[in-house]
C-alpha cells in the first residue's frame, strides 16, 4: 500500500508543475465572468462525473445516457442563474426540481429504479453545480482582493491534502474511517488540520505585506475561525466522495487528470469549504 502511494508522487508533481501556474493566472488575471466560464467547465466534467459513478450499470457503461445530460444542461443552468441572477435562486431550483421529475416521468419507464435516477440528478445539481459556484462568488464579491480569497480557499485545501499525506504516511497508526477510506489515519487528519492552520497564517501575511491596499489583514482569532472549519468540512467533503466510490466500487471518478484521476476527485474537498470561505468573507472581514 505504502508503494503504491511513492509512486504517485511523479505524476502528481509534474500535473501540479503544469497546471498550477495556469490556474494561479487565471484566478488572477481573467476577468470575473471568464472565470465563471472555467468553473462552468470544470462543473460540467464534476457532474458529468458524479452521475457516472451513481448511474453505472454493471459493464461501466451508463443505463441512461440523456439523463446524464439533462443533469449536467440542469446544474450549469442554476449556476448561472445563482451567480448573476442569485434573487431568482429559489424559484430557478424549483424550476429544476420540476424538469427532473418531468423528464423521468415521461421518459424513463424502469419505475423500480426511477427514484435513484431522479435522486442522482438532484444531488450532482446542487452538490457537482451549485457548491463550486461558491468558489467564483469569492472572485466576485472580493473586491480587488477576491483572487486572493480563491487562493486561500485553495491553500486551506491543497495544504491540508498534503499535510495528511505526510502525517500519514510517516506517523499513521490508527484508521480515520477505514469502511469508506482504509489509507486515511487520524494522525493525517489531524496533520492535515495543521498544516492548514500554519498555511492560512502564511497565506494572510503574504497577502497582507505585498497587497495590503486590497487585502483586509486578518487577526489570528478570525484566522483560526477561518481555517479550522474550512479544514473540518473540506476533509467531510473528501470522505464524502470516497462514501460514494466505495459504494459503488469505482477507484477513481475519471482519469482526465495524469495522476490524480478525474476531477471530482480533485475538488471534492472545495465543495463544502468553498461556502464557508464565502460567508466567513461577507461576514467576518470587512470589505471595500
Amino acid at each position: 500500500m505504502s508503494k503504491k502511494k511513492k509512486s504517485d508522487i511523479l505524476p502528481r508533481f509534474i500535473t501540479a508543475v503544469v497546471a498550477l501556474p495556469l490556474l494561479v493566472s487565471l484566478i488572477a488575471f481573467a476577468p470575473h465572468w471568464g472565470f465563471f466560464l472555467f468553473i462552468l467547465v470544470a462543473a460540467t466534467i464534476s457532474i458529468w462525473e458524479f452521475c457516472g459513478i451513481l448511474m453505472a450499470t454493471g459493464d461501466g457503461s451508463v443505463e441512461h445516457p440523456s439523463g446524464r445530460v439533462m443533469t449536467v444542461v440542469m446544474g450549469l443552468l442554476l449556476m448561472s442563474v445563482f451567480y448573476f441572477a442569485e434573487a431568482y435562486f429559489i424559484p430557478a431550483l424549483t424550476g429544476v426540481t420540476l424538469v427532473v421529475f418531468l423528464f423521468y416521468l415521461f421518459v424513463y419507464k424502469e419505475i423500480s429504479k426511477v427514484t435513484h435516477y431522479i435522486g442522482t440528478s438532484l444531488t450532482a445539481v446542487l452538490y457537482g453545480g451549485v457548491l463550486f459556484t461558491f468558489i467564483p462568488l469569492l472572485g466576485r464579491d472580493g473586491g480587488d482582493a477576491g483572487w486572493m480569497w480563491i487562493i486561500m480557499l485553495l491553500t486551506l485545501i491543497w495544504s491540508s491534502d498534503t499535510g495528511a499525506y505526510f502525517a500519514g504516511t510517516f506517523l499513521g497508526k490508527h484508521k480515520l474511517y477505514p469502511s469508506v477510506s482504509p489509507n486515511k489515519s487520524i494522525e493525517g487528519a489531524v496533520g492535515g488540520l495543521a498544516a492548514t492552520i500554519a498555511f492560512a497564517f502564511l497565506a494572510n501575511a503574504i497577502f497582507s505585506y505585498f497587497f495590503p491596499e486590497a487585502w483586509t489583514s486578518l487577526g489570528a482569532v478570525q484566522i483560526l475561525i477561518l481555517a479550522i472549519p474550512a479544514n473540518i468540512l473540506g476533509q467531510t467533503g473528501d470522505l464524502a466522495e470516497s462514501l460514494l466510490k466505495r459504494a459503488h466500487k469505482v477507484k477513481d471518478s475519471g482519469t482526465i487528470i495524469y495522476g490524480h484521476g478525474g476531477i471530482l476527485d480533485r475538488i471534492d474537498a472545495l465543495f463544502f469549504a468553498a461556502p464557508w470561505v464565502y460567508y466567513f468573507l461577507l461576514y467576518g472581514v470587512h470589505t471595500s
